[in-house]
């Protein structure tokens, strides 16, 4: 492995994990105020290891070339799934926005950001949740696709935890 693809594949393991921290102590409680200045910091750090990511991504693998990523993200797709989809590519832009105003919102206005309605907060985390797993899991191997299996056990876990604890 090169050094530049090294970096790409750091960047993001690093962004998928501070992700996944983030992510599991919200969904165990770790909330408002109290835990601001531990989970704000770490959740900027992950968006910024991606921001990092795609980064490195774009200039060692794609030289700035947007077709090239389309064709690259069809060819991928075409040998996982059977078919060619360069499209998802802009699932991973919108992936990348979400994030960074997400960050963005959660700076600015700290108090607004913790109190906004749960529907928002389900959607927001469900997208960024349904594109990490699909990155992690469906289109990596290795340390990568395991630590997304955990993650998601983990994350799966907490949540049935607090259900039956409601029960």
């Amino acid at each position: 492995m090169t050094p530049t693809n090294m970096l790409t594949l750091i960047t993001i393991r690093i962004a998928l994990s501070c992700y996944a921290i983030v992510v599991g102590l919200l969904l165990a409680g770790f909330r408002g105020q109290r835990y601001r200045n531990l989970l704000r910091p770490l959740w900027t750090a992950a968006c910024f290891a991606f921001v990092c990511h795609v980064i490195s991504a774009f200039h060692f693998t794609h030289r700035w070339n947007h077709q090239d990523a389309i064709q690259k993200t069809a060819k991928q797709t075409q040998e996982l799934l059977g078919w060619a989809f360069g499209e998802g590519l802009y699932f991973s832009y919108m992936f990348l926005f979400l994030w960074v105003a997400d960050v963005f919102c959660w700076w600015r206005n700290p108090d607004h950001y913790e109190s906004r309605p749960a529907w928002l907060s389900f959607a927001v985390h469900g997208y960024l949740f349904f594109i990490a797993f699909n990155g992690a899991v469906i289109f990596e191997s290795g340390v990568t696709r395991i630590g997304g299996i955990l993650a998601t056990i983990v994350f799966t876990a907490i949540l049935l935890n607090r259900r039956l604890a409601r029960t």
